[in-house]
């Protein structure tokens, strides 16, 4: 009976590696999609654009940026 679901089998294992597979997917295409932007305006791509809390707001123009991103982001997994 090899290869059916086990759903009444508790399975740690299972569940940490999708959460972790899911937060590479999610900040990969993040990634993809802040390059593409930034390669589009010619704009210096950063780390700071995903994880620095100060960018990330439609007061400047990097921050117009990683927000656009993000809903790109958003949109393109929903």
């Amino acid at each position: 009976m090899a290869g059916q679901f086990r759903s009444y089998v508790w399975d740690p294992l299972l569940i940490v590696s999708q959460i972790v597979l899911m937060q590479m997917v999610y900040y990969g295409s993040l990634g993809l999609w802040l390059a593409l932007v930034d390669g589009l305006v010619r704009s210096s791509p950063s780390l700071d654009q995903m994880f620095d809390a100060e960018i990330l707001g439609f007061s400047t123009p990097p921050g117009r940026l990683s927000m656009m991103s993000f809903i790109l982001n958003a949109l393109t997994w929903s």
